[in-house]
């Protein structure tokens, strides 16, 4: 079991671990979208001073993850209906282009080692240890493609998309997202770059469908 992200920062590097801490707490959702940062409550959960928590909530500011709302204060951010729509089109287009890398070559010990991990998938699972191959999965297809420019750019939106990620599970069974993940992996492994894109494309409207619906019953 992980540990609780907002407990006590202690290091060096006090910036990067309370704002890594702030980070994983919005993104896994322990801090609920719409929910108000308190500076004075995270000074004291993570047992700080202030000023690096005010730091933390800018920089999250800037990734999309918190809203600054003048003289109200900062949000844990949720996409409008349009927002998850326009991510999920980015991260379609790029993951697309690294599909005609790995397709031409597939890797097969490692995409067998995620297939058998996918079919592994039951009730035993938690919606967390899913999501947490679900990322590791994407982001091995991205890293094989080989252009740093795209994974730049995916990385710039990996907080988002993980804080999409874990709404866009609400209600759907892990079994079938887990289903959807071994067809894609069937299809690039067979080096159908036509049907892997296919495949690709109907797990990620499936998920910003669910995203969407999440957000549209949640504001």
């Amino acid at each position: 079991m992980k540990d609780h992200p907002l407990t006590p920062a202690r290091s060096r590097d006090l910036r990067q671990i309370v704002y890594d801490k702030i980070k994983d707490a919005i993104v896994n959702g322990i801090i609920p979208p719409g929910e108000k940062l308190s500076e004075f409550e995270l000074s004291k959960q993570l047992e700080v001073s202030r000023t690096p928590i005010r730091e933390a909530i800018r920089q999250l500011a800037q990734t999309g993850l918190v809203r600054l709302v003048p003289r109200k204060g900062a949000f844990v951010a949720l996409p409008s209906p349009k927002e998850a729509k326009d991510l999920y089109e980015i991260r379609l287009a790029l993951e697309t282009l690294a599909l005609e890398k790995i397709c031409a070559k597939p890797p097969r010990e490692e995409l067998l080692k995620f297939r058998e991990m996918f079919n592994s998938v039951g009730p035993d699972w938690s919606s967390g240890q899913y999501l947490d191959q679900d990322r590791r999965f994407h982001g091995f297809i991205s890293n094989q493609s080989g252009n740093s420019f795209l994974e730049t750019v995916l990385h710039n939106v990996s907080d988002l998309i993980q804080l999409c990620r874990h709404y866009s599970m609400e209600g759907v069974p892990l079994e079938r997202s887990s289903e959807e993940h071994v067809a894609l992996i069937d299809a690039i492994l067979e080096g159908n770059l036509d049907l892997a894109k296919e495949r690709l494309r109907r797990h990620l409207n499936n998920a910003v469908a669910s995203l969407t619906g999440y957000i549209t019953s949640h504001r």
